[in-house]
């Protein structure tokens, strides 16, 4: 049976022609009615091959799941370019409708149908190469759980299947289609807002009902877990009989959340709709996405900060000084001002930039965080008091929120991080070759920026999942609008499959456990959907929508070793202070920095609040602290108590830290520390290479040593590697992933004089302990030592 299917094989491969690139602007193309019919012959006959490569294969008993998702992908975009072609017009004005249209290519309307069929001649390509690979037996590829059958559970911190750990995922708008989801994922779910409840307090019985069927339409292709997303505008009603309410409102909660007519309302809407499509869930897992997006920017200039606060919130803010202060002497001593009382404190919105430093300042962000927190557990209480389940809530937080130096915007990371029970956001990644538009994006300069050193812009996602996991190591997290392939302010034409797998493997391998990337944007008749742009979006790529949906089979097939490769304890840990992130526009830009250089240290990297200070180990974790000009003066106990009993400690600039109070006013009090090490601010590699140095002392012995160099044998960076072992069979784990723009070789060999074998995980095939790796190439090897 083997010698027939390399016949096969061969004869499948005889039909693959050169894949003719893309149509490029200002080259002209044969775009005639036979050229195209042509072009369609072409991938039908490669789709065929392909078609009749699996059959074999399934013969065989050889995995099919990673050429199925390319079988349905060039099924797809065989309907969809045609679609293109035959609505031209249509698409012409869906592009047209984006503000930087005239920035793009002036023909790319009418080259993206044929652009479309040439990538699925390369999806085919491609597919048919690994096919073959695995049926002459040079790679042995390992089966992905499947997703349409057994039983989902949260456990541990991770999603299981039938008890084994998974990585539930699918693509915003994803039709719910057996076909889309098994090549796609299986994330289910409802969308309900404040339009759907009546003025009499109830919710329709059609629109119960649709939800109810929705979710049982999802229970029947098991769907899981079923996402329930809360959306945040009023209904008509609302604001003709009380236009209040909209005092304060923001992009995505559209009303001021300090209205007691809100609360009373979303109470209501929860109560008419939870329980229904709680109890169509049955015992199907379910979680609580509370908000897209949630922002309450106050300052000048601030996104959508013009239309400011409702009276309501100024009220409670006097409320709130009034608790702090006690006395208005107190409030003006510190303010400056010359209130007679607390009803006359007030603060001008949008809140003046120039006032950052000062205890205005930074009472009004402390208040503003504090009224989004009573916000959020009110969503999170009023969710789960109509949910007999009491199932886990998340919030969909701006991806940007930890790294942006603004503070201004309500958002207080550690307490909504700590509300949740999964954790969730918005990330970005952003490969080499992107188009940018309108936003200024940080460290695109090609000699000095991220561009200069990767293949593509690693650091948000990975700041934010360290984390995160740093405060709630046993969460899982989940990333319900994952922007790798493209967002506002970006788009990038021709994405490949190798960053596609390598931002996914990043992801994961630092501690994402649910993904729901933007954006579908296609109906089942192929057509686009006109209420989104799709200019360098998925539903124009056919290559990165194929790269996704075998890249989370691969995942999946791999998730117990992915999840180990998470640290669980965290040797080198960066104060974050809220404190300095307030008051000091300079602060996170360095954390930032800092944290970049340390993470190309290969060490266990993570992050430490003033609440977990007192929890560090002295023994075996390090604390750098970067420049913190600003922190309270118990925070700073904290800080000193840690130093001066032995803990290690690295600072940045010190000279500019524990400077000021929290708000703002001048440190008397001596509150010099000395630290294990001192150092200044340098350029990232630079950094990374001093820090490593003085680390060194402080890293934990590792099965395997490792050295990672360019292809002339000089020392670099830009490999993220990390090694767990298996407790029960003492297998050691070793994923690599080169996120360097540059070729990069690591050696392995073992600790102790030991030797072994090494295997990689992902094809089956026996390896040395020189690896080299291309850009955005990831490896999962196996080792066993004797």
């Amino acid at each position: 049976m083997m010698n027939i299917a390399r016949r096969v094989c061969e004869l499948i491969l005889c039909l693959i022609v050169p894949v003719v690139p893309a149509i490029a602007q200002g080259v002209s193309v044969d775009q005639s009615d036979a050229a195209w019919h042509e072009l369609k012959s072409q991938v039908q006959e490669r789709a065929d091959a392909l078609d009749a490569l699996i059959q074999n294969a399934e013969r065989e008993g050889v995995c099919t799941d990673y050429a199925l998702v390319s079988k349905h992908v060039i099924a797809t975009y065989l309907i969809a370019a045609q679609y293109d072609k035959d609505h031209v017009e249509d698409v012409r004005k869906i592009f047209q409708k984006v503000w930087w249209f005239k920035k793009t290519d002036p023909k790319e309307a009418d080259n993206l149908p044929w652009n479309e069929l040439r990538s699925c001649l390369d999806v085919a390509d491609n597919a048919i190469a690994e096919l073959t690979r695995q049926l002459d037996g040079s790679v042995t590829l390992s089966t992905p759980p499947d997703f349409s059958s057994g039983k989902m559970t949260l456990d541990a911190g991770a999603y299981r299947l039938d008890g084994k750990p998974v990585f539930p995922h699918s693509l915003v708008w994803l039709p719910g289609t057996p076909e889309y989801m098994q090549a796609f994922g299986h994330i289910g779910g409802a969308y309900y807002q404040l339009t759907h409840l009546r003025e009499d307090g109830t919710v329709s019985p059609w629109t119960a009902k649709g939800l109810v069927e929705r979710t049982q339409a999802d229970v029947a292709n098991n769907a899981a877990p079923l996402v329930h997303l809360i959306g945040h505008a009023p209904a008509k009603w609302m604001v003709e009989k009380h236009p209040e309410i909209q005092q304060g409102a923001r992009n995505f909660t559209k009303y001021d959340i300090d209205n007691p007519l809100i609360r009373k309302w979303m109470d209501q809407l929860c109560a008419g709709v939870l329980p229904k499509i709680t109890a169509a869930a049955g015992d199907q897992p379910q979680v609580h996405l509370l908000a897209n997006e949630p922002h309450f920017a106050t300052q000048k200039g601030g996104w959508l900060a013009k239309n400011g606060v409702s009276d309501l919130t100024v009220q409670k803010f006097r409320q709130w000084i009034a608790a702090k202060y006690v006395s208005i002497d107190a409030a003006n001593q510190s303010h400056g001002a010359e209130y007679v009382s607390f009803a006359d404190v007030n603060v001008d919105m949008p809140i003046d930039p120039a006032l950052r430093g000062t205890a205005v300042w930074y009472d009004w962000c402390r208040f503003n965080m504090g009224r989004v927190n009573e916000w959020f557990t009110f969503l999170k209480t009023t969710t789960q008091r109509h949910d007999p389940q009491r199932s886990p809530v998340s919030i969909k937080t701006l991806g940007h929120t930890l790294g942006s130096s603004e503070r201004d915007g309500g958002m207080d990371i550690e307490y909504l991080t700590k509300l949740q029970e999964i954790p969730g956001s918005d990330l970005r990644v952003v490969p080499q070759g992107t188009t940018f538009y309108g936003k200024n994006e940080d460290g695109r300069d090609t000699e000095t920026g991220w561009a200069s050193r990767y293949a593509y812009l690693w650091v948000d996602q990975s700041m934010v999942l360290d984390f995160t996991k740093s405060l709630c190591p046993d969460r899982p997290f989940y990333d319900s609008e994952w922007h790798g392939f493209g967002t506002v302010s970006w788009r990038h034409y021709h994405m490949n499959r190798p960053y596609v797998r390598s931002a996914m493997w990043l992801a994961f391998t630092h501690g994402m456990s649910m993904i729901n990337p933007w954006l579908w944007g296609r109906g089942l008749d192929g057509g686009l959907n006109d209420k989104a742009d799709h200019i360098g979006e998925l539903a124009t790529q056919p290559i990165a929508v194929d790269a996704y949906g075998r890249v989370m089979k691969e995942l999946n097939a791999h998730a117990a070793d992915v999840i180990a490769s998470v640290p669980s304890q965290r040797d080198i840990v960066i104060f974050y202070c809220e404190d300095s992130a307030i008051q000091d526009p300079d602060y996170m830009p360095q954390v930032t920095d800092i944290y970049e250089a340390l993470k190309l240290t290969n060490m266990r990297i993570g992050f430490v609040t003033p609440s977990g200070l007192e929890q560090l180990s002295e023994a075996s974790q390090t604390l750098v602290v970067p420049p913190t000009p600003f922190i309270a003066d118990e925070t700073l106990a904290k800080v000193v108590r840690f130093c001066e009993s032995g803990g290690r400690s690295i600072f940045v600039e010190q000279e500019k830290s524990f400077v000021k109070n929290e708000l703002g006013f001048q440190r008397d009090d001596d509150s010099s520390i000395s630290p294990t090490a001192a150092i200044s601010i340098k350029p990232v590699l630079e950094l990374a290479e001093e820090l490593e140095q003085l680390l060194m002392p402080s890293q934990v012995e590792r099965p395997l040593d490792f050295k990672i160099t360019d292809e002339n044998g000089a020392k670099a960076y830009g490999v993220f590697l990390t090694q767990s072992v298996d407790p029960a069979t003492g297998m050691i784990s070793v994923a690599m992933n080169n996120v360097s723009k540059d070729p990069r070789v690591v050696k392995l060999r073992p600790n102790k004089a030991k030797s072994g074998v090494m295997i990689d995980a992902i094809d089956g095939n026996r390896v040395s302990g020189i690896v080299n790796l291309q850009p955005c190439e990831v490896r999962l090897l196996k080792a066993t030592l004797k």
